[in-house]
C-alpha cells in the first residue's frame, strides 16, 4: 500500500459568471503566500516536490501547484490577462474556482506583497505585469512589518519611480506621506507617472510604453534599513472595457 504522499494539490480555475464555463488564460498571473501574511509561501510543481516559481502564470486559465501536505490554508493575489485582480484571503484546498465577471470595469486595486530585507537592494520583479486594458491612477502601501529606516520606489522596469519615490516603511500601517502627496524635502514622494506634471498637466494615467518595455512591476529599497520588513503594495488602476492601449 502506498503511503500518504507529503505534498497535496492546489487547483483553481476561472469560470466565466456569466456563461459558467471555464475561461482559457495562459498569461494571468498568480502569487501564492502564506496565509494573513505578505510573505510568499513555498510551493511546488509537482508531488515530487519540485521548486516551483512564485509568482506562477495560469494554464488555460488554471492556477496549479502543491504545497506540503501540513499547510491548509493561503493566501492568493491573482491578476488574469484581462486585468480583473482578486486577492484571495485564506483559500482551502477544497476552493477550486474564481468567478469572473467579464463586464466588471471600472477601479480596480492590484494587491502587491514586498519584502526589504535589511540593506538597499537591487531591483526586484514582483512577477506581475501591466496589461494593456490597465491604466494606473493610485499607489499607497501598507507596512505590517517595520523595515526600519527602509524607503521604497515602486514603478516600472523602465521609470523605477513610476509609482512611488521613497516613501519610508519604517511604520506600520498606510504611510500618510504617500496618502496625503505629501512634499517631503521639497520632493513629491507621488511617482512621476501619477503626480501632475509641469505646464498645462493636471494628471496623468500611466501607460506601458509599447508591447515590450515598460510593462514590469518592479520595486527596491533605496536606503540601508537594520531590519527586515514586509507589506502589501496596492495598486489601484481602471479596468479598460476595450481592446490595447
Amino acid at each position: 500500500m502506498a503511503g500518504k504522499s507529503n505534498y497535496q494539490e492546489w487547483r483553481i480555475q476561472l469560470v466565466d459568471g456569466r456563461t459558467m464555463k471555464a475561461i482559457d488564460d495562459d498569461s494571468g498571473f498568480f502569487n501564492v503566500l502564506t496565509a494573513s501574511t505578505p510573505v510568499e509561501a513555498t510551493i511546488y510543481s509537482d508531488s515530487m516536490g519540485t521548486a516551483a516559481s512564485n509568482p506562477g502564470t495560469m494554464t488555460d486559465g488554471v492556477m496549479r501547484f502543491w504545497t506540503l501536505a501540513s499547510v491548509t490554508s493561503v493566501d492568493i493575489t491573482v491578476l488574469t490577462s484581462e486585468a480583473h485582480s482578486f486577492f484571495l484571503r485564506g483559500v482551502s484546498v477544497s476552493d477550486g474556482h474564481i468567478t469572473v465577471w467579464p463586464e466588471n470595469n471600472g477601479s480596480q486595486k492590484l494587491i502587491i506583497p514586498y519584502l526589504v530585507v535589511g540593506a538597499s537592494e537591487a531591483v526586484v520583479d514582483t512577477g506581475f505585469d501591466i496589461f494593456p486594458k490597465m491604466f494606473i491612477r493610485d499607489c499607497y502601501v501598507h507596512v505590517t512589518t517595520v523595515g526600519t529606516g527602509a524607503a521604497l520606489k515602486i514603478g516600472t522596469s523602465t521609470t523605477n519611480g513610476a509609482f512611488a519615490s521613497g516613501v519610508s516603511v519604517a511604520t506600520t500601517g498606510f504611510p500618510v506621506t504617500l496618502l496625503d502627496e505629501a512634499l517631503v524635502s521639497g520632493s513629491s514622494l507621488i511617482g512621476t507617472a501619477l503626480a501632475p506634471g509641469t505646464g498645462t498637466n493636471v494628471r496623468q494615467l500611466h501607460r506601458r510604453a509599447n508591447a515590450t518595455s515598460g510593462a514590469n512591476i518592479i520595486y527596491f529599497n533605496t536606503t540601508s534599513s537594520s531590519t527586515a520588513g514586509s507589506g502589501y503594495i496596492y495598486l489601484v488602476y481602471e479596468r479598460m472595457p476595450t481592446g490595447d492601449l
